[in-house]
């Protein structure tokens, strides 16, 4: 299985695959070869810069299984954030196969038993990094609300009495 499709990971993704691929077990059999190929043909971005239509951790990812099946999981990276029929281990064939495809594509992954099934991505629903995204701030020093406010008079000319009202 060759990676000729793009694959686009955040820094972060690379940064939890690479520590995969350094581990002393496979969580599958073939998963090490998989993993090595993924980040070699991976292009790397800033977290805020990946498309909206790209697989990363925590994602909710709609895809194909073969021509009938649908299927909608959230890709998460351990057992500990794992919810039976939400989620998807990042460590098991398919979630290494999703993970840095983007939507139109379709990807191969290669089950526990040897044999190949193809994922269709379908749609990214949600993916954390585009919720991220800053919004727009506009910055008004504390001093600043805290002045007031002079408007002018209706009655025109200067309304201020001066000293020798006091």
């Amino acid at each position: 299985m060759t990676y000729h499709l793009p694959v686009i990971l955040t820094s972060n993704d690379f940064a939890v695959l690479e520590a995969m691929s350094q581990q002393w077990t496979e969580p599958f059999v073939g998963a090490a070869d998989i993993l090595r190929r993924k980040l070699s043909a991976a292009t790397v971005v800033f977290p805020t810069d990946i498309p909206a239509d790209i697989v990363t951790l925590k994602s909710r990812v709609r895809f194909g299984i073969g021509p009938m099946h649908l299927d909608e999981r959230v890709l998460v990276r351990g057992p500990a954030e794992e919810v039976y029929g939400m989620t998807m281990l990042l460590a098991s064939p398919r979630g290494l196969a999703l993970i840095g495809a983007a939507v139109g594509q379709t990807v191969a992954a290669v089950r526990r038993d040897g044999s190949v099934e193809q994922l269709h991505v379908e749609a990214v629903p949600y993916q954390p990094e585009q919720k991220r995204a800053p919004a727009p701030i506009q910055f008004v020093p504390r001093h600043e609300l805290a002045k007031p406010k002079w408007v002018a008079s209706p009655y025109g000319g200067n309304d201020d009495p001066g000293p020798s009202a006091a």
